[in-house]
């Protein structure tokens, strides 16, 4: 099996789809889906990233296929209680409003420049240069 499909077996698992993984990994868009589709694999900083967020994941697996996908689980665990499935909730809540407050920055920045764009352009059509 190929660190692609590794990958995606992984995402499956988990019931995600790529986009979501990317963005709980903290990775650019479209990086995973490259990943599956041309059979490639990823970068150190993008594997620790992915290590980092997905505590489960077995990355020696990831990476050469031996072992389990998944680690075991820690002997010691936290109580599942309605508290905990809230807390979790609640941080998972927290996580996407700061991811979307984050785009709607990129988007107002990205609008601006385009409003700056239309005004060169027109100010260009109004004052066209004259040849020499």
């Amino acid at each position: 099996m190929s660190f692609g499909e590794r990958i995606k077996q992984y995402i499956d698992y988990k019931g995600l789809n790529i986009r979501s993984f990317e963005i709980k990994s903290t990775l650019k868009n479209g990086a995973i889906h490259r990943v599956v589709k041309n059979n490639t694999s990823l970068n150190g900083e993008s594997i620790a990233a992915i290590g980092e967020t997905w505590q489960d994941l077995n990355l020696n697996w990831l990476m050469t296929g031996t072992g389990e996908m998944l680690i075991d689980p820690p002997v010691v665990s936290e109580p599942v209680n309605e508290y905990n499935k809230e807390r979790k909730l609640a941080d998972e809540l927290k996580w996407y409003k700061d991811a979307l407050s984050r785009a709607d920055e990129q988007i107002a920045l990205q609008k601006e420049m385009i409003e700056t764009l239309k005004q060169i352009i027109e100010n260009q059509n109004q004052n066209p240069k004259s040849p020499e």
